[in-house]
C-alpha cells in the first residue's frame, strides 16, 4: 500500500513517529485503524525516573537492612528532589 504525501506531511509524519519510538510504516499503521499513539518519555525525563528509581532502591536497601543512617538518607532525599526539580524548571522554561 502506498499513498502520497507532501514533503511537510513526510516530515510531520515521520518526526511523529519518531517521537512514538515507532517505524514510519507502524505509526501509519496504527494511526489509520483508529490506535491511540503516545509519545515515549523524553529521555531527560527517562534519566531522572531511572536516577529516581535508583536513590529509591538505595534507600530500601537501607530500611530492609535497618541501617537507618540519617545523614545518608538525607543526602539521598536532596538528590531526588534536585533531580525533579531541575526537570520540571526547564520542562515549565520549555512550556513558555
Amino acid at each position: 500500500m502506498r499513498f502520497r504525501a507532501s514533503a511537510e506531511e513526510q516530515k510531520q509524519i515521520e518526526a511523529k513517529a519518531t517521537l512514538a519510538g515507532l517505524s514510519v510504516s507502524e505509526y501509519v499503521r496504527r494511526v489509520a485503524t483508529g490506535q491511540t499513539v503516545q509519545e515515549r518519555l523524553p529521555a531527560e525525563l527517562r534519566q531522572v525516573i531511572t536516577g529516581v528509581a535508583n536513590n529509591l532502591n538505595q534507600l530500601t536497601r537501607y530500611a530492609h537492612l535497618r541501617q537507618f543512617n540519617g545523614k545518608a538518607i538525607d543526602e539521598i532525599l536532596a538528590i531526588l528532589g534536585n533531580s525533579a526539580e531541575k526537570y520540571i524548571i526547564r520542562h515549565l522554561a520549555n512550556q513558555v
